[in-house]
């Protein structure tokens, strides 16, 4: 017995590419939630970790200004500790500053991307003109035809080879 194919764009279930495509879809979706998923593990670690430093360091000076003032006074502990911060704060201030004072890289610019184009720009050009001369039946141009596809073809050379050593001449990379 067989049973008919049902319609399934009527159903509004995809087929074909459409189907496959979702499918591939709806596994990298998985993947993302289990990638985000780790990473937010991760930095939930992370910050327990940051907090534990942060509390032994407490603990740290807190021993630190116990052990001071007992043995010279509490006046003393305060001012070693306070001091001791300030001039850490001021150290990590100044490091700030320089970071900040740094000068951004250039912005970089497209020149693979540009020179990529037009490689495929030339490319599908040429070979849609030889595709268009063989199925037309004019494989055979005649002489002036000929002609200007020679000093057309001269002429894009030449204007490659100038547009590449103006290029190498911006760049500072031309050999004397």
């Amino acid at each position: 017995m067989h049973a008919p194919v049902k319609d399934s764009l009527r159903e509004g279930r995809p087929r074909g590419v459409a189907a496959l495509l979702g499918s591939y879809a709806a596994d990298i979706k998985g993947w993302l939630a289990k990638l985000a998923a780790g990473y937010g593990v991760a930095a939930a670690l992370m910050l327990g970790g940051v907090l534990a430093v942060f509390g032994a360091v407490g603990v740290g000076l807190a021993a630190l200004f116990d052990f001071l003032a007992h043995h010279y006074g509490t006046s003393v502990a305060f001012a070693v500790l306070g001091g001791g911060l300030l001039v850490f704060g001021a150290i990590l201030l100044l490091i700030g500053l320089a970071v900040m004072k740094r000068r951004a890289p250039p912005l970089p610019r497209p020149v693979r991307q540009i020179r990529a184009a037009r490689q495929m720009l030339l490319g599908t050009t040429i070979s849609r003109a030889v595709g268009v001369l063989r199925q037309g039946g004019a494989a055979k141009p005649d002489a002036t035809t000929q002609v200007l596809i020679g000093a057309a073809a001269l002429l894009a050379m030449g204007w490659i080879a100038a547009s590449h050593i103006g290029s190498r001449r911006r760049s500072g990379e031309v050999r004397r």
